[in-house]
């Protein structure tokens, strides 16, 4: 496959920054060992939401129809940002607990780990 350089004044605004979402964030999230959703879901959502209501509201709706998600507890999850450990505060908002457009939350659920125990 051939390809053309377009050179140093290729230059073009994002179509995915922050001014288009609104006011909003863009962000993923993926629970890991739990792949029946295979890849990590895009959210949108305004920063000053609860984070417990993220989860609640959309997050688990989502993934209701993994078996383990009933008996998922996010406070007794392991929590990552952006690759760091990371301790969220259920009870405050998505700006407050750091997260920010284009941000990456991955948590594990220990004690569930997934689809017969294989991680999906």
């Amino acid at each position: 496959m051939s390809v053309a350089h377009l050179g140093p004044g290729y230059d073009f605004p994002s179509a995915n920054r922050a001014e288009g979402y609104g006011g909003d964030i863009n962000f993923y999230i993926q629970w890991e060992q739990h792949l029946l959703i295979a890849c990590p879901s895009a959210y949108r959502a305004p920063p000053d939401m609860i984070f417990g209501d993220f989860l609640e509201q959309l997050f688990r709706p989502d993934y209701a129809v993994h078996p383990d998600c009933a008996q998922l507890d996010f406070g007794q999850c392991e929590w990552r940002y952006d690759q760091q450990p990371w301790q969220p505060d259920l009870g405050k908002s998505l700006r407050d607990n750091g997260v920010a457009h284009m941000g990456f939350v991955q948590f594990r659920s220990p004690g569930l780990d997934g689809l017969h125990g294989v991680g999906n």
